[in-house]
This record gives structure tokens, C-alpha cells and sequence, in this order.
């Protein structure tokens, strides 16, 4: 079996070493699965990553599409990447993903890949999933598309992962496609792993060990709030879904989060502005009104409250 890694500029070392120490591993236990692990490039062959340490691959890119052709082409793909790649990069990726979808190759991606994926037409009707910090952009961006806060998600012989730790889970499971559950146990014995995460499993994010010991009333009013950015709910929807009072809601994020609910809400609305702002290309009218103000000046209003400046600057910044 020829699995093929390729290395997009900023990747990250922690996806690449979740993706090689499990292969390289299988490869020891199991000689007779003849795995065959080369690394390339979608650049030249010296790749910096994320934090600046350059590694030197095996391939060229077109090393790497030829990798993809043939009777002995490659029968996997891993695009490594980081939360984001070169632009410059764009256009090899493209037509790496492009090849290998052609071809029938199995592909996985790690970071930033599923923007990559989507891009090229593989997520079509799909899903797919990107760090959490950016998921409210690729759901807006993509509206074919059924953005999933997961560890990993497949989707049209196509599966994508946030990266980081979560790219372990990936591998995992992938491995143990194609070996079966006893040489995965192994695996993971010798790994250190004591239970891989399923893929549909939530993103951790910044509030989830205070989530996981906040009241439940909290945890729903909180839940409600997230999926209801666009349309906000009024505070009296969400005291009567949750079964309080306002007075008892008041008190409740009061005493956990040292806030009012609208307080709250309204913050999340400009943490979920910001992050339109900085990925997509939407105007900031249309990112208004997707946050759930009337008009652009409402909402640059309480922008520049939140973060003390106005939300042309946050596009400026590089």
C-alpha cells in the first residue's frame, strides 16, 4: 500500500507526527501490509512549517502528482496543513486534490484542509469540518456544504480534520480500516492511547471544562445562544425553553459567568462577526445582518464596545 503525506507551508509538526508515528508503526507490525510512506511537497522540497523549522521532503511537487498517477500510484492521501496556507500555495494544492479525487485515491486532510477541499469541488453536497475558530466562516462561506463541529469527518471518499491532536484520531481510525480492531489495539498500546475519540465527538474549545461543571439550565441557555447567532432568540424564548424565570437566568449567569444574558449573547454575536470578518470576504453589511443586526451601523457600534476598534480595522489587519 503506497500512502502518500504532503506537506502544505505552515503545517503543523504535531498533525505530522500523529500521521507518521501510527504508519510508521503499522509498517513494524505488519510487515506484510508493505507500506510504502513517502513525504512531498506542494512547493519546493524544503517546507517551513508553522513554527519555522523547515523540513526537507522525499518529493517534489511533481513528484508528488506523479505519485498520484499510474498503476503504482499512491492509494492515500494525507494534505498536512495548518490553520492557514500561503496563498501562493493555492493553486498546487487545487490541482493535487483535483488529481488524486480523479484518480479514486482515498484523501485526509489535517488544519486548513477542508477550505483546500471545498475549493476544489471535493466537499460538494458533503461535509466537512476546520478548527473551531473558523467553522462559523466555512458554514457562511459554504452553504452547500454541512459544516460539523467534529474531530474528523468523511465525507465523498474525502475526510478532514481540524489538525492538531485531533489528527491522531483521524489516523486511527483510518488505520483501523484497514487492519481491523486487534493490530489498532496494539497500536494504540504501544502509542499510549487509551481511547481513541470517535469523529463526531465536539471540538474542545476555550469553556469546555467550565461547561462541563456549569448547571444544566446554564449549559442549555448557553446552547441555545450558539445556534441561534443569526436569528437571536429573545430572552424570554430562551428562559421558557430552559424552564426558568428571567429573574432566575439573570442570576444564574450572574453567578457563573459575571454577566447578564443579553450581555453574554451580544458577545458572542461580535466573537462570531470577527471571525466572518477575518475569513470570508462578506461585506459588513451581510456580516451584520448574519450576527442579527438590523444595519451595519448598530452593529459597528457594538463592535468597537467589544473590541475598541471599528470593524474595517479587523480587515486591514494582515
Amino acid at each position: 500500500m503506497r500512502i502518500l503525506i504532503v506537506l502544505v507551508p505552515g503545517f503543523s509538526h504535531l498533525s505530522l507526527g500523529a500521521i507518521l508515528e501510527p504508519l510508521h508503526r503499522l509498517k513494524a507490525v505488519k510487515p506484510k501490509a508493505r507500506l510504502r510512506i513517502e513525504v512531498g511537497s506542494v512547493t519546493e522540497r524544503q517546507v517551513p512549517s508553522k513554527i519555522g523549522l523547515d523540513v526537507t521532503c522525499e518529493l517534489s511537487f511533481s513528484d508528488s502528482l506523479q505519485a498520484l498517477e499510474g498503476p503504482d500510484r499512491a492509494q492515500t492521501l494525507f494534505l498536512c496543513c495548518g490553520l492557514r496556507s500561503p496563498y501562493k500555495s493555492q493553486g498546487n494544492i487545487q490541482k493535487l486534490l483535483r488529481l488524486a479525487h480523479r484518480a479514486g485515491t482515498e484523501i485526509l486532510g489535517t488544519g486548513c484542509s477542508a477550505w483546500k477541499m471545498a475549493d476544489a469541488g471535493l466537499l460538494q453536497n458533503g461535509a466537512g469540518t476546520v478548527h473551531w475558530t473558523t467553522l462559523p466562516a466555512f458554514a457562511e462561506r459554504h452553504h452547500n456544504i454541512s459544516a460539523r463541529d467534529a474531530l474528523f469527518v468523511t465525507s465523498n471518499h474525502v475526510t478532514s480534520t481540524p489538525g492538531e491532536a485531533a489528527t491522531l484520531d483521524m489516523v486511527i481510525a483510518f488505520i483501523q480500516r484497514q487492519v481491523g480492531d486487534e493490530l489498532t489495539q496494539q497500536l494504540c498500546a504501544h502509542l499510549m492511547i487509551s481511547f481513541p475519540r470517535r469523529g463526531n465527538t465536539d471540538q474542545p474549545r476555550e469553556q469546555t471544562g467550565f461547561l462541563r461543571s456549569a448547571p444544566p439550565k446554564l449549559r442549555q441557555a448557553l446552547g441555545l445562544m450558539s445556534n441561534h447567532l443569526e436569528n437571536p432568540l429573545l430572552l424570554r424564548d430562551i428562559t421558557t425553553r430552559i424552564g426558568l424565570s428571567i429573574r432566575q437566568t439573570e442570576r444564574l449567569f450572574a453567578a457563573h459567568l459575571g454577566q447578564s444574558p443579553k450581555a453574554y449573547y451580544r458577545k458572542l454575536r461580535m466573537q462570531h462577526g470577527r471571525l466572518l470578518i477575518e475569513h470570508t470576504s462578506m461585506s459588513i453589511l451581510e456580516i451584520s445582518l448574519a450576527t442579527g443586526f438590523s444595519n451595519r451601523r448598530i452593529f459597528s457600534k457594538y463592535y468597537r464596545d467589544e473590541f475598541g476598534f471599528p470593524p474595517s480595522f479587523t480587515r486591514r489587519v494582515p
